[in-house]
């Protein structure tokens, strides 16, 4: 009994793979598949909302002409040259049908939507603030030093008059830099549109990172404006300031360190009344007080007070 190799039973099972491929694409097939929608827009207009970017086609060809159309040429499209001074209309299946673009011969069965709407407007600029979405935070023992620094820190958007009026920033894509140790710089890309130009594409951000400084501040007078009649306990507070260990340093070197303890606001004006200050510190400085809540008391007149009036 002759024994096969395994090399020539790979090789008649490739040969009958091929031989079934040549076959099966030889016939004639129906497929429904996304074809990129491409509008080319008149002279100064722009979209006021975005139209969408592909449409759903049934196509029929055969199996070698679908294959080349969809996966290697890729040629498949529809291309639309919407008409000059237009402010807005409806592209119908017929015109979607004989704008439909291929290097080979396939047929359009039906199109899905069968037509599309479109509203332009009169295309302007505007320079808005850059809107930075990035998160960033600090490994232990050291902080993040706000604020971001972003070069440059405004963006030109260009688009549709109704569109670029409600701008009033435009975002960068979504960064995330976690367990950070030393300042960093990094070049990030802002956010695209379809229908709004960006000018410039990217970013260049810098987080200042620095190990932590901390300072502590024993008896600080609580400033407030009570009542004649009410005080405040305890009078005196301590106060724990937290950052940049740079930061921190700036602040010892003042003469006046610029540091408030105060009441809010909105009050009840009861006895006895908890209340939580507020501490007013530099920018990039956190802070907490001890204790943590000070409670308002309110003096009472005696009998005594009245009979010695």
């Amino acid at each position: 009994m002759e024994r096969i190799s395994i090399r020539a039973a790979a090789f008649s099972l490739f040969l009958s793979v091929i031989l079934w491929l040549y076959i099966t694409l030889q016939g004639e097939y129906d497929v429904t598949v996304p074809v990129p929608l491409e509008l080319q827009l008149p002279a100064n207009r722009s979209f006021d909302v975005a139209p969408p970017s592909s449409v759903y086609v049934t196509l029929r060809g055969s199996g070698w002409n679908l294959l080349n159309a969809l996966y290697i040429d890729r040629s498949v499209r529809i291309a639309v040259e919407l008409p000059s001074q237009s402010r807005g209309g409806t592209i119908s299946e017929a015109e979607l049908r004989s704008r439909f673009r291929s290097a080979v011969p396939i047929r359009v069965l039906r199109i899905e939507p069968s037509s599309i709407d479109y509203q332009l407007g009169v295309l302007v600029q505007k320079k808005v603030p850059i809107l930075p979405r990035i998160v960033v935070t600090a490994a232990d023992g050291h902080v993040f030093v706000p604020p971001l620094v972003l070069v440059p820190d405004s963006a030109v958007v260009v688009g549709s008059a109704r569109v670029v009026d409600s701008l009033s920033c435009w975002p960068t894509q979504q960064l995330i830099r976690s367990n950070q140790r030393q300042t960093f710089t990094e070049l990030i890309a802002l956010e695209q549109s379809p229908i709004v130009r960006v000018l410039p594409e990217h970013v260049l951000v810098k987080a200042a990172i620095e190990p932590v400084g901390e300072l502590t501040l024993y008896d600080v007078p609580v400033q407030s404006s009570l009542n004649p009649d009410e005080y405040v306990l305890p009078p005196y507070v301590t106060v724990l300031l937290r950052g940049g260990l740079s930061r921190i340093e700036r602040l010892l070197e003042r003469d006046d360190l610029a540091i408030r303890v105060t009441l809010p606001d909105e009050r009840s004006n009861r006895d006895h009344e908890l209340l939580e200050p507020i501490v007013v510190v530099p920018p990039g400085i956190q802070a907490s007080v001890s204790p943590r809540f000070l409670v308002t008391r309110r003096i009472r007149t005696t009998m005594t007070d009245h009979a010695g009036q």
